[in-house]
């Protein structure tokens, strides 16, 4: 893995960018609902679900190791689920777990797991960017990646109505044209380290 691999601002800074924008965006957006925690939590899972989606797709087009792309969209995708995990449970349930659990049945449980395996990726991706290749790891991503897209497309393209299950179309659609183009060697192979 090359240091470009590694490192690389403009990949974190253009995800923190979308990513204050999109924080900027919901925070007005919601100050004229009903309920704003509600509404927050709904527009701070869109804005995780969207900058999910560059590193979703990468994780399947990039037949390397994860690169600093991949790392920085899937880093603030995350810090978006944290705050649409703070909305849902800390403020719309005012962290009542048991309420939660009894709202959304085993959907709860699976919400939970998806929020560990996640945080737990994120930390491996930053703290050992080295073992990025371990079998160990490998097997982590796999579960995390396959964990967090199925969480997002159930979420849209099943559970919801509208724009937001079109984006889940969408990001459905995507996956699927994104594994058929690594099936028929579509894809970028991993860079080759300069000797």
């Amino acid at each position: 893995m090359t240091n470009a691999r590694r490192s690389d601002p403009l990949a974190l800074g253009l995800a923190l960018l979308l990513l204050g924008a999109g924080v900027a965006a919901f925070t007005l957006l919601s100050l004229s609902a009903d309920d704003v925690s509600y509404a927050r939590s709904q527009w701070t899972a869109l804005l995780s679900m969207s900058l999910a989606a560059p590193a979703l797709l990468l994780y399947v087009l990039d037949r390397g190791a994860p690169g600093s792309w991949w790392r920085a969209f899937w880093t603030v995708a995350w810090i978006a689920y944290l705050m649409h995990f703070w909305w849902a449970v800390f403020r719309s349930f005012n962290g009542d777990f048991a309420a939660v659990i009894e709202r959304q049945g085993w959907v709860a449980y699976t919400n939970f797991a998806v929020t560990g395996l996640w945080t737990l990726d994120v930390l491996v991706a930053w703290l050992l960017p080295t073992r990025a290749n371990s079998s160990r790891r490998i097997v982590l991503r796999f579960v995390t990646w396959a964990a967090v897209g199925a969480s997002f497309l159930a979420a849209s393209a099943l559970f919801r109505a509208g724009a937001i299950a079109e984006i889940g179309d969408v990001l459905a659609l995507a996956l699927v044209l994104a594994f058929f183009a690594r099936v028929l060697g579509l894809t970028r192979s991993p860079l080759v380290r300069p000797k």
